[in-house]
């Protein structure tokens, strides 16, 4: 008879055995799973691949990345000062569907923080001063009808995007320029500034890839803010607001963004391929794709710490060992299928006009996939794999920028339909009765809510203002309510219950908002 340990051995050898057997028709089962659905993709007109998605080159006369450059090599010290730390506001809301008028206030007082900045319009002013040049080169750049920064889209994950800081501050300096102009009466030049900023975001709209997208979104909401105080201007001419309004009227949103999410599909694949090749694709991933090199735990060095140390060490390796050859086809296949809902979500909006029915498909589809439920395998639970929620967090993550896209859609829409509102005012010395007025003087037709398809709403009050609002992210109309939600006590216009254009903040509400600072 055999002695007993030569049984166990012999029963270990058999599940090593079995283990290695599932582990390699699992991996050859996930692998064809990945391969068929990419020909199936493929097969549909998809395309996969880094080079099917890269942006067409640009003509360098039509390219403004001169200017631009030289605008950024002067920007640090203009930015630095009362721009950096006291900033004058944009359409500040002091109330539910109410704005404080930046340029009027006659002073410029901060609103956040512990620290009180006070300053005068001339101090503001002579920081500009500073910024004559870059705001010179500025506008200069943004009559080029295109801004390409010439990336290497082949680095993928690792691709470094400085000018996405600059072309933030770029907002950041034209809008404050634009209301020191206001103050001051020069309504041409406040024009000139947000006519720059609005082509610098318009220009650039080909960059395929989501963070910039993203800061193209926050730019655009910096120069909604400025246009609505532009709108406030006491000498402003009909010339400049048809300039704005076809700035306006001109920006994409929603196709650059489908583009970026195709590049955000071809830079997953590329990206899970490169950890399959890592000695340590959790540390790889973990560390942001870089070399994986990780120093040491850092514990005290006595024998529970390490213990505990070589059970992390064998539970890593474990991990890493059954993600290579197995659970990063899953991952892969995830990530592919949710990739393909989002593009087609953008899709399915830039064809409707509207988003409400493609967000309800997507969120159908993504809960059918299963991408909402991550962390539902046992093992990669309990070995605590750092890659198993990869290709669900990269979905989820990805599908809220689609959201942002909708509020920039919005606000992009009433600002425009605010100016032509602006310009029927100046033309016939009131309000139109209804939106259909605008048409054709002013508006090719009546603006659709970017929500659900519908006319935006809008009517006339009786002090002689206008109501104008998008029924916002939950398709509900409510008449127009600018609060918040339940539970919240938001008071920014693009989270109430409905979006509302908001109306100027009489001189109590501003002085009251003083007093009652948001915490």
């Amino acid at each position: 008879m055999k002695k007993w340990w030569v049984k166990l051995l012999l029963a270990i050898a058999a599940v090593v055995i079995l283990l290695a057997v599932w582990l390699s028709l699992s991996s050859v089962h996930s692998k064809n799973g990945v391969e068929r659905y990419k020909d199936q993709l493929r097969a549909a007109g998809e395309k996969l691949e880094l080079n099917d998605v890269l942006p067409p080159p640009v003509d360098p006369d039509k390219n403004g990345l001169e200017f631009f450059t030289r605008a950024f090599n002067s920007m640090s010290p203009v930015m630095n000062g009362m721009l950096s730390t006291n900033s004058p506001s944009a359409m500040r809301i002091v109330a539910p569907g109410k704005a404080m008028i930046g340029w009027q206030q006659p002073e410029i007082i901060s609103d956040y923080g512990s620290s009180a900045y006070r300053n005068t319009w001339a101090d503001l002013d002579q920081q500009l001063q500073l910024g004559s040049g870059v705001i010179n080169f500025l506008r200069q750049g943004a009559e080029r009808p295109q801004l390409d920064f010439q990336l290497d889209y082949g680095q993928g994950a690792v691709l470094l995007l400085p000018h996405l800081n600059k072309l933030k501050q770029t907002a950041l300096l034209l809008s404050p320029a634009a209301l020191a102009d206001l103050h001051r009466g020069d309504s041409a030049s406040a024009a000139t500034n947000l006519h720059t900023l609005l082509r610098t975001v318009n220009a650039w709209k080909d960059e395929p890839v989501i963070i910039s997208q993203l800061v193209r979104i926050a730019m655009a909401q910096i120069a909604v803010a400025a246009q609505w105080e532009f709108l406030q201007g006491t000498n402003i001419t009909d010339s400049q607001l048809a300039m704005l309004q076809r700035d306006w009227t001109n920006m994409q949103f929603v196709l650059p963004m489908e583009q970026a999410l195709l590049m955000e599909r071809a830079w997953g694949a590329r990206n899970i391929e490169q950890l399959r090749s890592s000695n340590s694709p959790s540390r790889t991933y973990s560390s942001g794709w870089g070399s994986g090199s990780s120093g040491g735990s850092g514990g005290s060095g006595d024998w529970l710490d390490m213990l505990k140390d070589m059970s992390d060490s064998m539970k890593r390796k474990t991990s890493d060992t059954l993600w290579r050859v197995a659970w990063s086809y899953d991952d892969e296949l995830n990530l592919l299928q949710g990739d393909q809902v989002l593009v087609e979500t953008m899709r399915q909006i830039h064809t409707n006009g509207y988003f409400k029915n493609a967000l309800a498909d997507r969120d159908r589809r993504l809960a059918a996939l299963g991408l909402d439920r991550p962390g539902t395998n046992w093992l990669r639970n309990h070995l605590h794999d750092e890659l198993a929620a990869l290709g669900t967090e990269t979905v989820q993550s990805l599908q809220h920028s689609i959201e942002r896209v909708l509020a920039c859609e919005a606000a992009r829409t009433m600002a425009s339909t605010a100016v032509a509102l602006k310009r029927y005012q100046l033309r016939h010395q009131s309000y139109p009765k209804d939106l259909s007025a605008l048409v054709p003087e002013f508006l090719p037709e009546v603006p659709r809510d970017p929500v659900d398809g519908h006319s935006l709403r809008y009517q006339v009050l009786s002090d002689g203002n206008f109501l104008l609002y998008s029924v916002g992210t939950d398709g509900v109309d409510n008449g127009g309510d600018p609060t918040a939600p339940s539970g919240t006590r938001s008071i920014n216009w693009l989270r109430g219950r409905d979006w509302v254009w908001p109306q100027p903040a009489t001189a109590r509400e501003v002085d009251n908002f003083r007093a009652n600072p948001p915490k």
